[in-house]
């Protein structure tokens, strides 16, 4: 299959699975946000310019937003992680810097590289989303614990899905 067209499928289809099926899902009682189209995001290249990676989230917020009758929160917050991915990979950076071969998944990268990075980029979605979600000050310290539970629980799903679908390399 083409790398390109592998590239758009690994990033909107998380987009469609999350609007069509986990739109409305509430899960441990609200206290897990399955945000399955942040997985997209976090599967664009790693040599995205900052530009684009808004222009993307923007849109996968706002097209998450429309869904589900939201104003706009899914769209901050996932503008405010698109902000953090750049730093992040950086953070996350080999010595050597990446090569243009590299992808942001678990098979290109490695289980613990793609996990810190899934967790830190979460927890800023999270921490944000749940935070403006909260409206009050003393709804704080529960917002932030909701934000560190999901974005453990969605950092595991994450890993997992990715676990199961990738593909075995042959060897002839």
């Amino acid at each position: 299959m083409n790398d390109q067209m592998l590239t758009y499928g690994r990033v909107l289809i998380p987009l469609a699975i999350h609007v069509l099926f986990f739109q409305h899902a509430a899960f441990a009682a609200g206290w897990w946000f399955v945000g399955l189209h942040l997985l997209g995001l976090l599967l664009m290249p790693l040599q995205s310019s900052p530009l684009l990676l808004l222009v993307v989230a923007a849109g996968f917020g706002s097209t998450v937003d429309a869904a589900s009758f939201e104003g706009g929160l899914f769209m901050s917050s996932a503008v405010f992680m698109a902000l953090a991915i750049p730093t992040v990979n950086r953070l996350l950076a080999p010595r050597e810097g990446y090569e243009i071969t590299d992808h942001p998944t678990v098979s290109s990268m490695g289980l613990q590289w793609f996990a810190l990075r899934c967790l830190l980029l979460l927890s800023v979605h999270h921490l944000w989303m749940f935070g403006l979600e909260a409206g009050r000050w003393d709804l704080i310290p529960r917002a932030i614990g909701k934000a560190m539970v999901s974005s453990l629980l969605s950092t595991g799903a994450f890993v997992l899905v990715l676990l199961l679908t990738r593909r075995q390399r042959t060897t002839r």
